[in-house]
Formats: structure tokens, sequence, C-alpha cells
């Protein structure tokens, strides 16, 4: 899930926010791993469409249905970012699978659930948010470190106004 406020320590944000600033992106593999991002206005809508309806203890998975590669993610934040992204190819991660999406059929057949915001409006949108968010900030920048203690891509945790 993504979009206007998401979490800074996910690839969304976490590539608009470096590229933005023209800082290095991490691409794991080749860059042909798929990945079903939802925009968050489609997860409020399953959510919503779930609560009253005559079906009671059910799970629904609730996403976009499709996935999106990575390399084709990257190239929608250049393109809504306006910068082209300095990139450091590594190996895959161990245990990473090459394809995820979510099985919607469930929650199209019992709430008339499908997510509408394709990827490229969302990461549109969530650019444009972000850079309207963080035009007059001064961004800290603070490496994440993963429970494995291995170092990765850093990216806004903080912010500071100037005074």
């Amino acid at each position: 899930v993504y979009g206007p406020r998401g979490r800074p320590d996910m690839a969304p944000f976490k590539f608009i926010d470096r590229v933005s600033r023209g800082l290095e992106i991490q691409q794991f593999g080749d860059g042909s791993s798929s990945r079903d991002y939802t925009y968050i206005t489609d997860i409020v809508d399953g959510v919503v469409r779930a609560i009253d309806r005559p079906y009671p203890y059910e799970i629904y998975n609730l996403g976009k249905g499709d996935g999106t590669s990575l390399k084709e993610f990257i190239s929608l934040v250049e393109k809504y970012t306006g910068k082209k992204a300095i990139i450091r190819q590594l190996p895959d991660q161990a245990g990473d699978v090459p394809y995820t999406c979510a099985d919607v059929s469930k929650a199209d057949c019992l709430l008339g659930y499908r997510a509408k915001i394709s990827f490229e409006e969302g990461i549109r949108r969530t650019a444009e948010w972000y850079r309207a968010a963080y035009e007059k900030e001064i961004i800290e920048i603070s490496p994440e470190t993963q429970a494995n203690g291995l170092s990765r891509a850093a990216s806004c945790v903080e912010l500071k106004t100037q005074t």
C-alpha cells in the first residue's frame, strides 16, 4: 500500500524521495521482479465495502490485482520526479520471490471491489504530493538498518524546518 503520507521505509516513498534528491537507490536483481503495489484509496474502498455486507467473518485479499516490474517502477519514478535515477544494481536478495500479486477475485465477486488507480497514476499522485509537502523542508537523511544488520538505502525519516 502506498500513497501520500506513506511509510518512508517502503519503496514508493523511498524511491521518490531519493530520486528527487539525486541520491542513489538500490535495485536488487535485474529489475524483472514484480509486485502488486496498491494505492491507498483503493484499499480504503475495499475496507469500506467489506464493513457493511451480509458476509460475516470473511477474509478478502485487497490489492491492484496485477504486478508492476521493478524496472517499470523506477522508470515511472523518473518520469514523475523529472530526474534520472542513480541506480546501484545488487544481486537478488535471498528468499525474494520473482512475482507477487493479490488474487482479488473473491473481493470482486462478493464486494464489487476492483482497484481503480493504476500504478502510474498512483506514482504520479504520490510524487506530486511529495513535491508539495517537502518543497520547503530541509530533509535529514538517516540510514535504515534491517533486522539482519545489513545497511539499506537511506531515506527521509526526519524533517527539520529552517528557523
